[in-house]
C-alpha cells in the first residue's frame, strides 16, 4: 500500500470513529478522542508524549478517557484495578487500552458501528472461553446493574437464574482479561464482599 493510500485509510477511520463517538461527546471531544484510541488500539501501550492532540485539551481528554475505562493508566497504587490507577500527565506516562476496547474501536473504524456484543464475543473467544452464548446471556442481563458495582454472588445467582451452570471464578476472570469488567477494590475492602465496574463502554449504542 503507497503511502498516500495508507494516509487515506488511516483518515477515514478517524473520521468514522470521530462520527460515531460525536452521538456522545461533542465534536471536538470526539475528534480528540478518535485520534487518541485510533493510536493507543495499535500498541500495547502508548506515552503520553505520544498523543499527539491540542496540547490545551490533551490533560482533559486523558481525563475522559480513563472516566470512560477506553484508556487506562498503567500505574496504580495497588494493584490492576481501573479505579486503583494513577492519572499521571508527564511525558513518560503511559496507558493501555482494555481488548474489548480494542475491539469497539477497531470495528468502529472499519464500519462505523460501535458494536458491543460483537466486541465482548471476539474478546471472550480470545481469551479461550469455550460458552459464549452462555456468558454474554449472563453479560446483557448483568449490563442493567451495573451503575452501582456488581457482586460476585449476584453474578452466581442470574447464571443460576438463566439455567447457565459456569466456574464462575474462571467467567470473572475472563471478564477481567477482557477488560469487560474490574474490581471495585474499595467498596469490596469496606463491605467484604467482591464488587465489580461494568466497562460503561458496552452500554453504548450507536
Amino acid at each position: 500500500m503507497s503511502g498516500s493510500a495508507g494516509n487515506e485509510n488511516r483518515l477515514e477511520g478517524t473520521s468514522r470513529l470521530a462520527k460515531v463517538l460525536e452521538k456522545r461527546y461533542s465534536a471536538e471531544e470526539a475528534s480528540c478522542l478518535a485520534a487518541m484510541l485510533r493510536f493507543g488500539c495499535r500498541k500495547d501501550s502508548i506515552s503520553y508524549s505520544e498523543i499527539e492532540i491540542d496540547p490545551q485539551v490533551k490533560d482533559d481528554m486523558i481525563l475522559l478517557a480513563y472516566e470512560e475505562r477506553m484508556l487506562l493508566p498503567m500505574k496504580s497504587i495497588r494493584g490492576s484495578a481501573w479505579e486503583d490507577r494513577i492519572l499521571d500527565y508527564s511525558d513518560h506516562e503511559r496507558y493501555n487500552m482494555p481488548l474489548v476496547v480494542r475491539l469497539l474501536v477497531g470495528n468502529a473504524e472499519e464500519t462505523g458501528e460501535w458494536a458491543p456484543e460483537s466486541a465482548a464475543r471476539k474478546a471472550l473467544i480470545e481469551v479461550g472461553e469455550s460458552r459464549v452464548p452462555e456468558v454474554l446471556r449472563l453479560l446483557a442481563e448483568l449490563q442493567p446493574m451495573a451503575s452501582q458495582g456488581i457482586e460476585a454472588g449476584v453474578m452466581q445467582a442470574v447464571a443460576q437464574r438463566l439455567g447457565i451452570e459456569l466456574d464462575m471464578h474462571d467467567t470473572i476472570d475472563r471478564f477481567v482479561r477482557c477488560g469487560i469488567i474490574s474490581p471495585k477494590t474499595q467498596r469490596s475492602l469496606h463491605s467484604g464482599f467482591a464488587k465489580y465496574e461494568m466497562n460503561p463502554c458496552l452500554s453504548w449504542r450507536s
